[in-house]
């Protein structure tokens, strides 16, 4: 692994058509959004007489073709859309304005799925353009302000007509069939946030990362334009384009997402590069991590744990699955594993016990992970780990992503095609023991001793006596002795416990370690992988 400091091209098939046939699928298409009162009632307010935005075609060749166009241009940053009131909000007050749910685009006519909207403020300053597809054409859902309840806000003032959307939420009956619940929310820059059934809100995915972690500011491209299409009733998944534009980049975007016990994004995306960049992350992520058992509760804090996710797991080309446990850091510091063709990577929540967290409000335990799997091979590259340094739950202080290598040229458009699932349970398979604990431990007799408490689990080695023969293989890199390991059974919990100590050569240079364990000659667990820091 190095330590660094700073493409299933989407084939799109037009069918072609006779001019009669087409104005034949056009009438009857555009005959189609007459019918659906709720979006009327978004677009119109209840009120007659207003003139509806008109109706294009649209594909999502047409939005590829946008996009490499787009890129050709001089990049044009999208203005602010709010008033020093709305964007002076905290969050504990912006999420008082809340979307009307009788509003909800589809909801009068009965369609599982439903969209709401989001409005500026706090943080979200600029706004999206947001267009509902039916069939082939599109026409855009213009800003309501009567959808929206502000009464919870004092001192509003007077509002713009026409501030726009910040973004939107989806709806499903994820939960229960009796109502729906929110489990989709495309809102700032490329972000967007997924759960699944019994979740809670926790790390985000992004549809690209472009300079991040690097010693100079990190470029935002954004979705600028969201289409929805309108599902059947009886579909169990939504389509959602979006035309991404930044300083350094701009994309068409494909997203098939479908909610449920382990609710899934499908992304086929095609990406022109406007610039030279340093780092470009494919399927990027980004969670929370303050801290853990790792390194102890921090001063002055009286829950015993506290992160979004606790791990990056990643399954190599060649078929290793190693775990990260993360870290808070003194300073930012990326991460690369140089692999070829990986086959997954993520973020995980693996610590589902609330007895580890006793926060009844942040529920870290309900939190998702999210697992990135390639529909297409990445090729050569990198899956890098970014840590910062945080001393708050806020904090989104962790990314991970795929960087290319080499990276695409400006003005060649790539593409690229891989699903992001949201599980409770990460993919490591039950026959590889798991790390469910790493703990680091300072001695008092010898302070150049550094001792390493690793916890593996799972079944098979739960069932084992504690006199069973378990033998670790330790790596600790060129920058540490191992001064001496132990491999025991911890009875009362049923976890295997590698205890080990090493002695860094070069204080002011990292050491590397890596660790599993064997029986009978066979590697029974997956790789532990950690990076002991400078002082």
């Amino acid at each position: 692994m190095l330590r660094l400091h700073i493409i299933l091209a989407f084939v799109a098939t037009a069918l072609l058509f006779a001019v009669a046939d087409r104005q034949q699928r056009r009438d009857r298409v555009e005959g189609d959004f007459s019918d659906s009162s709720s979006f009327l009632s978004v677009m119109e307010g209840d009120s007659q007489g207003q003139t509806l935005p008109p109706t294009f075609k649209f594909s999502f060749n047409d939005l590829k073709n946008k996009a490499r166009n787009l890129s050709k241009q001089r990049y044009i940053p999208p203005r602010a859309s709010t008033t020093d009131f709305l964007k002076g909000l905290p969050w504990n007050q912006y999420k008082n304005i809340l979307f009307r749910p009788e509003r909800s685009v589809w909801k009068k006519e009965g369609n599982p799925f439903q969209l709401q909207f989001l409005h500026p403020g706090h943080l979200y300053n600029t706004n999206v353009r947001v267009f509902e597809v039916r069939g082939d054409f599109a026409r855009e859902i213009v800003y309501d302000p009567s959808s929206f309840d502000l009464s919870k806000l004092k001192g509003v003032g007077e509002l713009p007509p026409n501030l726009g959307y910040s973004g939107f939420k989806i709806h499903f009956p994820i939960n229960t069939q009796e109502h729906t619940d929110e489990f989709a929310v495309f809102q700032g820059a490329s972000y967007y946030r997924i759960i699944s059934k019994k979740q809670w809100y926790g790390l985000s995915a992004r549809g690209i990362a472009i300079n991040t972690g690097m010693p100079y500011p990190e470029d935002f491209p954004s979705f600028r334009e969201f289409y929805v299409v309108k599902p059947d009733k009886t579909d169990s998944s939504i389509t959602v384009y979006a035309l991404l534009d930044g300083s350094t980049a701009t994309g068409a975007y494909e997203f098939q997402i479908t909610p449920g016990k382990v609710s899934a994004v499908r992304v086929n995306a095609e990406v022109t590069l406007r610039t030279r960049v340093d780092r470009l992350g494919i399927a990027p992520l980004t969670s929370m991590y303050w801290y853990s058992e790792t390194r102890g509760i921090p001063k002055g804090q009286a829950y015993p744990e506290s992160h979004d996710s606790d791990g990056l797991l990643v399954h190599t080309g060649r078929g290793d699955w190693i775990w990260r446990p993360l870290d808070n850091p003194k300073r930012s510091t990326t991460y690369s594993f140089s692999d070829e063709n990986p086959r997954g990577f993520g973020l995980i929540q693996r610590d589902r016990e609330f007895q580890n967290y006793q926060d009844s409000e942040m529920r870290y335990q309900l939190r998702p992970s999210a697992w990135v799997e390639p529909e297409t091979p990445f090729g050569k590259g990198n899956v890098q780990l970014l840590e910062n340094p945080t001393f708050r739950d806020s904090d989104d202080n962790m990314g991970a992503y795929w960087m290319p290598d080499p990276i695409p040229p400006p003005g060649t458009p790539f593409d690229f095609s891989y699903t992001v699932r949201w599980p409770d349970v990460d993919p490591l398979p039950e026959s590889l023991a798991k790390v469910v604990a790493t703990r680091i431990g300072d001695s008092q007799a010898d302070p150049d001793l550094k001792t390493f408490y690793v916890d593996f689990k799972n079944s098979t080695l739960s069932s084992l006596d504690p006199f069973a023969y378990i033998q670790a293989r330790i790596d600790t890199g060129e920058n540490a002795e191992l001064a001496e390991y132990s491999v025991q059974k911890i009875e009362e919990t049923g976890v295997w416990r590698l205890t080990f100590g090493v002695y860094p050569k070069n204080k002011f240079r990292p050491t590397e370690l890596k660790a599993a364990l064997s029986r009978n000659q066979e590697v029974i667990s997956e790789i532990w992988n950690f990076t002991l820091e400078p002082n």
